[in-house]
């Protein structure tokens, strides 16, 4: 599986690429966030533009990805900026048609590899064909806007409703690497979701990509931050390496779990 974090601190990134993670994603989209999340306590990014070359240079062995601002009069520009400034992946987040996406990959135009950020009701309606567009190198599934834009109670509802493992089978039809959420820290059990049994759902759905949470950054040991995330990376790499091949009926009885402790966490919320 490869491994995302987002930050922009070019410390925290050098860690991340000695410690065997994969990728830095540079965050920049802010146009219409802060108020479409507002109230729900989630990660609002300070990243700026003229971070990319400072990541670029601390780490020369990882694949950057930029997530840029929804489709706007500025995206040209800011595509071709960011391209100019080092981005090998580039992100388009929370679109509503056929037609921002295809305007998303005419601008890249094959210069860097994409990804779709599929995080709102129309996105996922319009998942089948978006499959099947030339240039869609790789798509994240985002259970915290796509919650907002269904209006669902908890973020884990795509997977209690089966409409996760429905996107699964579509994307993993046309094999394009994919993931979904985010995973946390392995050593950390005492949070409402364990994040044990997010990642024995990602080995069900045949996820390729990791994004590593905000629940994980936050956890980790700021006073031995480098032996924190080296250690936190090992337990992923090892845990995945485990159970990569585990019996259907085994990630079945571990998806059954998730649902009761999404169900029990759901029903603490009335």
């Amino acid at each position: 599986m490869i491994l995302l974090l987002i930050t922009n601190d070019p410390i925290m990134a050098a860690y991340a690429q000695s410690a065997g993670i994969d990728r830095i994603m540079i965050d920049l989209e802010v146009n219409g966030k802060s108020l479409r999340q507002r109230g729900k306590n989630l990660f609002l990014s300070n990243h700026k533009i003229s971070d990319i070359p400072i990541i670029r240079k601390t780490c020369k062995k990882n694949n950057i990805l930029v997530r840029i601002n929804p489709i706007n009069s500025d995206t040209k520009k800011e595509i071709d900026t960011v391209i100019k400034m080092g981005a090998d992946i580039i992100m388009l987040p929370y679109f509503h048609s056929m037609d921002e996406v295809q305007t998303f990959l005419k601008l890249i135009n094959g210069a860097v590899r994409t990804s779709l950020l599929v995080e709102t009701k129309e996105a996922t309606e319009l998942l089948p064909k978006i499959v099947d567009l030339p240039g869609v190198n790789e798509i994240h599934i985002g259970l915290n806007d796509l919650s907002i834009s269904y209006g669902y109670k908890t973020i884990f509802e795509p997977i209690l409703n089966g409409s996760l493992e429905e996107y699964s089978k579509i994307i993993n039809f046309k094999k394009i690497p994919w993931g979904f959420g985010g995973i946390g820290k392995l050593s950390d059990e005492n949070v409402p979701i364990n994040p044990k049994l997010i990642l024995y759902e990602q080995i069900k759905l045949k996820t390729s990509i990791g994004w590593l949470g905000r629940s994980f950054r936050d956890a980790l040991d700021k006073e031995n931050i480098d032996m924190s995330i080296k250690m936190e990376t090992l337990l992923l790499r090892k845990f995945m390496k485990k159970y990569a091949n585990a019996s259907n009926d085994f990630v079945q009885s571990k998806h059954v779990e998730l649902l009761e402790q999404i169900c029990s966490m759901t029903n603490s919320m009335k």
